[in-house]
């Protein structure tokens, strides 16, 4: 029989300890870490439902639900993030513990109609098991793939393009008014801006706000870590970091190296043509060796980015859930927030 139990401080050790032990799969392992304490709630955007599923002492997988307000099909609703999905490598039934989990999810913490996840593209293992329609699963249904982009700080020029805003109200409804336009889009409050106490930009033009950005070094909290390379790009990466270092591109850090990263959050513009001087102007104003942040891989300067700046890049798909309900999901720009994800 599995068992399922609540995340907390007397357990929190094998929520990480799956987390850590089972990378997301990719050309480059990658995984999810928040040490020293998974609970710290200084990371929270959202309420948070960690759980472990246990059998006979044993801790064999581990997944959370993450509800928070959000933009589907133009309207503020409700939504249900489903992330750190792991089963231990050691544990064979592994559909069995797909299984029993969402229906504990299901049952135990009225997950809202409209529920979400993401998956590396290149996680084919995953993706198989998900995307194929196992019986008692819930259905995925594709929504877009998403682009997330790692831009070295050598790349930054300043233009003196962002402010430092100290009243966030206007940020947050300059936000809001954009993001109302996108998929999975997270809604800002001004309470979490404030409590979050970030460096938060606007971008200003004949004094009317056009741009805004929130820079969030999540590393205190929360780490990405290189766990595992292809054996030939582990092999080139010397080379490859020579290469890079020339030609101002990022680095491939060390296994079990945090990259040391900050997340341009929250990023909306009003003219889409000013995202690249803004990027420009936002790595002059980092802190990091590595700024961070995603778009939707069809969005018009996508491709300008990648040629401009010569990022390294992570795809990820984004799925609608069916764990409760059959949503309508109408055909608009994916933008979830990659800091949250």
């Amino acid at each position: 029989m599995i068992n399922f139990h609540a995340v907390s401080a007397t357990n929190q050790q094998y929520f990480l300890k799956l987390l850590e032990e089972n990378a997301m799969q990719g050309w480059v392992d990658m995984l999810m870490t928040r040490q020293p304490n998974y609970l710290n709630k200084q990371h929270y955007f959202g309420q948070e439902y960690p759980i472990l599923a246990e059998q006979e002492g044993s801790f064999l997988g581990c997944c959370q639900l993450t509800r928070q307000q959000g933009f589907v099909n133009g309207q503020l609703v409700e939504l249900g993030y489903l992330n750190s999905l792991r089963v231990s490598k050691n544990y064979r039934n592994k559909i069995r513990v797909l299984k029993e989990g969402f229906n504990y999810l299901k049952h135990f913490f009225s997950p809202p109609d409209y529920c979400y996840t993401s998956i590396a593209s290149d996680n084919k293992t995953a993706r198989r098991i998900l995307e194929k329609g196992v019986a008692g699963l819930p259905k995925y249904q594709l929504l877009g793939e998403l682009c997330t982009f790692v831009i070295a700080k050598q790349r930054a020029k300043d233009l003196g393009l962002w402010q430092k805003v100290e009243q966030p109200q206007a940020i947050v409804d300059f936000y809001n008014k954009q993001a109302i336009q996108y998929q999975l889009a997270p809604y800002l409050t001004e309470d979490w801006l404030i409590k979050a106490s970030l460096p938060v930009l606007g971008y200003y033009q004949n004094n009317q706000l056009q741009g805004c950005t929130v820079l969030w070094n999540q590393q205190q909290f929360k780490q990405i870590v290189a766990a595992h390379y292809h054996p030939m790009i582990s092999l080139l990466r010397p080379v490859y970091n020579g290469y890079a270092k020339l030609t101002k591109r990022p680095t491939l850090p060390r296994l079990k190296q945090v990259l040391d990263q900050t997340f341009l959050s929250f990023f909306q513009v009003q003219d889409q043509r000013m995202i690249i001087p803004l990027i420009k102007d936002a790595l002059h104003h980092c802190q990091t060796s590595l700024l961070t942040f995603s778009l939707a891989a069809n969005h018009p300067q996508a491709s300008a980015i990648i040629n401009i700046f010569k990022p390294l890049l992570y795809k990820t798909r984004i799925y609608g859930v069916e764990l409760v309900a059959n949503p309508r999901w109408e055909k608009q720009m994916l933008n979830p927030e990659a800091a949250i994800l």
